[in-house]
This record gives C-alpha cells, structure tokens and sequence, in this order.
C-alpha cells in the first residue's frame, strides 16, 4: 500500500498512466463550419526511447474530436497534436506514463508473422499464436447475446473471430423472421439508414457499440479479424472511388488501429469487388493511416491473392475452400511462404432449427474437415448456423466447439510451428510432422501405416480419440510400423501422437 502511495505520488498531477499496448482516448473538442467528419486531427506521441507514433484522430459527435493511443513501451510518453483547425493544433495532455500490463493477453501486443516460420504467426512479444478461429458475423449488433458468445469461444479455446463491420440482412433469411433474427439492425454505421443514407457523414453511436465489442474482445486474449466491407448481405455503401468511400475506409483505421487485438480483411467475399485497383488504392489507404502495421488479408480474394504483383499489400492467406482442403492450401503455401486460413470449410447445424443459410453438415463432418485443414499445415474458422450471420442464438452451446477446443489442445502443444504437411510418410490419414521429433497422424479408418524409421531414440505415443477425448497409450519404435486404431474408439477418428523423449 505504502509502495502504491509513493508511486501515485511521483506522477505529476496531469500526467495520464496507461498500461502497455492497451487503449485510451485523448479527447480534443472545437467548433467548425462545414463536416466535421473531415476535419483531420493527428496524434503525434513521442516515446521513451525515441519512438515515434503518429495516429490518426476520429470525430465522435458533440464537437470532439478523440485520437486512441495505445503505447508500446514502458516509460514517459509525449503527445502533441496537429490539425488545420487552430483550436485542435498544437495540443498537448501533459505527461503520459506507460506502466508494464498485467493482463497477460493484453501484454502479449500485437500479431505478427513470425518471421523465422513464415507459415505462423507470433506475437510482438515472441509468444506462440495456435490460430482456432470463429465466424460471427453480427456480433457487434446483437446485444448482451455478444457477451454470451464471446465468454463461450474463449472458454474453448477459440482465439481469433471473423466478424464485420457491418452487414444489414441476409437473402436465406430476409426480414425478421423471430426473435433471435437481428437483421436488419437497429443501427447503421453512417447517419441516415440503409434505404436512406447521408453516407457523408459516420454514426458515432454505432461505433460505440463497436468499441464495447472490440474491448470485450480483447480483454478475452480473441482477435478481431475485421471484414471492413461485405458484398453479400444488402449493404448500401458509399460509391466507389468516392470520398465517401475514402471517409469510410479512414475512420474505421483511426478508430481501430489502436487496439492490439485487431487484424483487417479488404472484406468478407473480396472476390466480389471486380476493381482491382480500387482494392489496391483501399487497402494502401488502410495501411498508409495504420501507425501500428496491423496484418492484412482480403477474405477468399484468389486471384488477388495468387498475383505476386497484387498481394503485396496483404500480408496473410484468407481462403474459402470446402474441398480439397489440403491441396487447396499446399497450393497456396507454394506460392508465397504466408500463414494460410481456410475461413469457411463447412456450417454445423444449429441445435434450433431456424430459416437461415441452406447448406449444412453435421458436427462430425465439420470436425472432419478441420483436421484435414491442419494437418495440411493451414489454420481453420469454425462455423455455427445459429451465431454465423445475422441469425444469432449462442445457447444451447454448439456441440462442436468442445470439440474444436479438444483440436487445439493436440496440436498446440506440439512444435507445430515447425512441423510441415509430410503425407509421404504414412498412408491410413494425413502425417503433420517434424521428422525425427515429432507426427501428427490423423485416421479415419482402422488402419495406419507409418514411417517412423527416422525417430531419433525413444518416443511417447499417444491414440486420440478426436470424438470424446479419451486416449490410450502406443507403442512405437524407430521404424515402419503398421498400427491399428484402438476398438474402443468405434467410428470416431483418431489421431495418433508420437514425440521424441528429451
């Protein structure tokens, strides 16, 4: 306690303490003629040891103009800001102090890709990063229900979620149908509505819903994978090349670059925007206003992404693919060294049956093709008909997720960020394996044939059931082996886990 007086007590009166890479605004208030939405105002923060970070402001309503900062190292920090509006120029908020983060995944900072593994990701500060990933489409307008989907991913492991920034209905499922229908949505990210628009100016009111999202988000250790457009769900955007557009596209930035947790995405189906150039011209534009290099993907854009003059601004693979999982991704891995996620490989069923989109599979077959899209060295999304789109009911639980959380606790322990797609050495199921250390081995049938003739001494084996969980010890050694699928395990696939002893 004595300790804690002492602190507050060496803080100047004025100064502002914020704990490293976590959020706080600096609000700026002034009167203007004309749109306040394009008043530009920019936040130039000087670090400890010489960083320099410029941000981008954002006007929220009544006159104030707010710049989110989030620092990246301990220490002192100066802001000053600039603007061609007197009132918002050459201000100043006094001392700002960057205390070290106790929220364990908050304090982990950004997500890059590892540079060393270019097919995974870290974190900024070197921890590992198992992508499990979710779509939820609706989720920053759906209410307490948010809350209720966001504390059940994360107690399951789930890491990364898809979800848009806005979308308005859906053709499967048009209108509001019942209760757990939240589309159209109450609110619209410009002033106006969806039929009646004045896209010239933003909602504050909607992107303060946003935030709360972004923070529960966060605060959860789940990446935002922001889908800035979509061009299937009956949105009325700005016109393209407009500045209205461009407004759009550098608000949501200076709103949202701040927060560690966020990944951006051109937009959910890119391949729906036929201008390539003007997918360029936006996602330089996003980049261009991002001060902290969020990663960037455009959601199933093949093309785009397969054209070495193209991808240049993306810094990671988004497919859809719902066949030929594992050729889908050795493809894209041999044609630049990216982390590859496979977005949408399947639709588990709701428990409700609900009008909603049509094609559906079974837990089982979604489970199937996740494993399948592992193995082959890629990461996957996970899909749930009552909480993808605009149709949201998170409870009753879904049943695969339990079970997509079991997929994380096998795999995540193993060196899987060096382990590469090695089909050649088993047939009986795919073999994800650092040779000599470690196989992941994944059986559908009864029977697997392995080459473990390169086992450098004696090795812990383990079978899996991937339905139930339950696990029964192996015995393998340093050469070709034919194994049988325990019988206890029925019609469930396995997986078959062998690491070498230290």
């Amino acid at each position: 306690m004595k300790l804690l007086l002492l602190l507050l007590l060496a803080l100047p009166l004025s100064a502002v303490e914020i704990a490293r890479f976590d959020t706080h605004d600096f609000p700026f208030s002034a009167t203007v003629q004309g749109n306040p939405f394009d008043v530009a105002i920019t936040g130039n923060f000087l670090g400890p040891a010489g960083e320099r970070i410029s941000i981008p402001g954002f006007y929220d309503g009544d006159n104030t103009w707010k710049i989110r900062f989030a620092p990246t190292a301990v220490g002192k920090w100066t802001l000053r800001t600039t603007s061609t509006v007197p009132a918002l120029n050459g201000q100043t908020n006094g001392e700002i102090v960057c205390r070290a983060n106790p929220h364990l995944h908050i304090a982990k900072g950004a997500l890059r890709v590892d540079p060393a593994h270019p097919y995974h990701f870290v974190f900024e500060n070197g921890s590992r990063y198992f992508l499990l990933g979710y779509e939820a489409d609706w989720l920053w307008g759906v209410g307490d229900a948010a809350q209720t989907l966001i504390n059940q991913m994360a107690g399951r492991g789930f890491n990364h979620v898809l979800v848009n920034v806005y979308g308005h209905d859906t053709s499967w499922s048009p209108g509001k149908k019942h209760a757990f229908d939240f589309g159209p949505p109450t609110i619209y990210p410009w002033e106006g509505t969806n039929e009646a628009p004045d896209h010239s100016r933003m909602n504050p009111r909607f992107f303060a819903a946003y935030d709360n999202m972004m923070r529960s988000l966060r605060d959860k250790g789940i990446i935002a994978h922001i889908m800035l457009k979509v061009y299937n769900k009956k949105v009325n955007w700005p016109a393209k090349w407009s500045a209205d557009e461009e407004r759009y596209f550098r608000y949501v930035t200076a709103r949202y670059q701040a927060f560690q947790n966020v990944v951006w995405d051109f937009a959910k189906e890119s391949y729906y925007e036929k201008d390539e150039q003007l997918q360029s011209h936006l996602t330089d534009l996003v980049r261009s206003n991002d001060a902290y290099h969020r990663l960037f993907t455009a959601h199933d854009d093949d093309l785009y992404s397969w054209s070495g003059e193209l991808n240049r601004n993306l810094d990671f693979r988004t497919d859809q693919q719902h066949s030929d999982f594992a050729e889908a991704i050795a493809f894209d891995r041999s044609l630049r060294k990216w982390p590859v996620i496979n977005s949408e490989f399947g639709y588990e069923r709701g428990v409700d049956k609900f009008p909603t989109y049509r094609t559906e599979h079974d837990w089982e077959e979604q489970l199937r093709r996740a494993y399948l899209v592992y193995l082959a060295g890629g990461y996957g999304v996970y899909y749930y008909h009552n909480t993808a789109w605009d149709v949201f009911k998170p409870e009753p639980e879904a049943p695969g997720m339990a079970r997509f959380e079991r997929l994380r606790q096998i795999l995540e322990p193993l060196p899987y960020w060096r382990m590469e797609p090695l089909n050649e050495l088993a047939f009986g199921g795919p073999c994800l394996a650092l040779r000599g250390e470690a196989y992941a081995f994944y059986v559908e049938g009864s029977k697997l044939t392995a080459n473990l003739s390169q086992l450098a001494g004696a090795a812990t084996a383990e079978w899996i059931n991937t339905w139930d969980g339950a696990r029964l010890a192996a015995t393998v050694h340093p050469e070709i082996m034919r194994l049988s699928k325990p019988e206890a395990f029925g019609k469930a696939p396995a997986m078959l886990v062998v690491v070498r002893k230290k």
